[in-house]
């Protein structure tokens, strides 16, 4: 080993699992992120000859020394390939936003390099930032949930195995959808199954580890937990007896002559097969939707360990703190009466927030995100401006609840409310009555 790569701080740098490359543990492991750890891969096995060539395997995989930046690596695609001050108009029905999405993307004149100006049908209202970024959230939403080609746990989907939906190009739009979310600043889906999404980088997944209870098929997850639970010669035999033919049909026709030093080999096989090799074409055809748009999925197979974030949910809940950090207040003048009135409200604010802390209410920070700014996350690129908090005096006779700016990402909360539980009523009321855009 080289005396540079010797003088690495062990408490900075953290073997990536290939001879002799390192990365930068402080920049890849972001705030409200789960550790990447998880997903370095282990290449001690040797793998037999010729496995994989098609995507290839991690030792034809080069690691980049330097760090990788997802930041960065969206910035430079946005500045390739997004166009400046260009603009299309995107018309969106809510109770339709997928079919919507579609149609729009299908169009000859659709442009995916112009920034999306959404138009929520009968919603009054320009879009400055706000509708676009509600409109991107629900989309993906929507595209894992109802577009029939995911299956699985929420957040830890897997690929369907559907001819019809093959042919008739879902995982292609699927993937369309989701690069043009991403390119704009959008979210990501945020959803697959982290051994799922690095097979489809070319990596090898640790599967002789995979939990089988996560599988979408009753059936496949007793077949694969009757193979971990085989441990005896007996248990052998009857496997090969009851479960045979299918494990052969899965691509492992050494199953009848296998030992039991092979069934955790014999498992990751099964898994593989069901997860990946199962569904390569519609695989293939998602990826390929994705490469429509600047070739996004190339960019994340080259640097899969940076776009972790965006594909697998890695995301853990706001807290008071991080949600805090997010915002800044607008507050009069000191010495005022509007000052003293406002900060008898923040402080009524401060409780609010300790009872949402606390699980006391059914409000969530992410409630309070998506209702300030139409996102339910600080996106990777950040917002183009701090979400702010504003006041309004309330008029006399009048009960006017606490409203927000998308556009503007403003908060506004009425002066002079003295009680926590006033504040979260109306703030409440506020947050799960709003439809949309401009509706409270």
């Amino acid at each position: 080993m080289d005396a540079d790569v010797e003088s690495l701080h062990s408490a900075q740098w953290v073997n990536a699992g290939t001879p002799e490359v390192f990365y930068r543990r402080s920049r890849l492991e972001q705030p409200n992120r789960n550790s990447f750890n998880d997903f370095l891969i282990d290449d001690s096995d040797e793998e037999e000859e010729g496995e994989d060539e098609a995507f290839g395997t991690l030792e034809s995989y080069v690691f980049p020394v330097e760090e990788v930046d997802l930041a960065v690596l969206l910035s430079d695609f946005r500045k390739e390939f997004v166009s400046d001050g260009l603009v299309s108009n995107i018309c969106i029905r809510r109770k339709k936003l997928l079919e919507s999405a579609i149609k729009a993307i299908s169009r000859v004149t659709f442009c995916w390099n112009n920034s999306p100006y959404i138009e929520f049908v009968g919603e009054d209202g320009d879009d400055m930032g706000g509708p676009q970024r509600e409109f991107f959230r629900l989309l993906m939403i929507e595209v894992q949930t109802t577009m029939g080609i995911f299956e699985g746990k929420a957040g830890q989907v897997f690929l369907t195995y559907d001819q019809a939906a093959l042919d008739g190009h879902k995982y292609f739009q699927a993937g369309r959808l989701i690069a043009w979310s991403v390119a704009h600043g959008g979210p990501c889906i945020k959803a697959l199954d982290p051994s799922l999404y690095q097979l489809m980088c070319g990596q090898e997944a640790q599967l002789e580890q995979f939990d089988c209870s996560v599988l979408p098929d009753p059936d496949v997850q007793s077949r694969a937990k009757r193979i971990l639970q085989c441990k005896t010669a007996e248990d052998l035999s009857a496997l090969q007896q009851d479960l045979g033919d299918w494990i052969s049909e899965c691509g492992i026709p050494g199953i009848f002559s296998a030992t039991i030093g092979e069934i955790p080999k014999i498992y990751s096989y099964v898994v593989k097969h069901y997860i990946f090799l199962r569904t390569a074409k519609m695989v293939n055809q998602f990826t390929e939707g994705m490469n429509a748009f600047g070739n996004l999925w190339d960019l994340v197979r080259n640097n899969w360990i940076a776009f972790l974030p965006c594909f697998t949910n890695m995301r853990t809940p706001l807290t008071k703190s991080s949600f805090k950090a997010i915002l800044k207040y607008e507050y009069s003048p000191r010495g005022t009466n509007h000052r003293e009135k406002e900060e008898d409200t923040i402080y009524s604010w401060e409780l609010v927030l300790n009872l949402i802390e606390d699980k006391l209410t059914e409000l969530t920070f992410e409630d309070l995100l998506i209702f300030i700014t139409g996102a339910d996350e600080v996106p990777t690129l950040g917002f183009p401006n701090k979400p702010s908090i504003d006041f309004y005096t309330q008029e006399a006779g009048v009960r006017r609840l606490p409203y927000a700016s998308t556009c503007a990402m403003t908060l506004f909360l009425p002066r002079g409310i003295t009680e926590e539980q006033e504040l979260h009523n109306i703030l409440n009321q506020s947050v799960k009555d709003s439809l949309g855009f401009l509706k409270v």
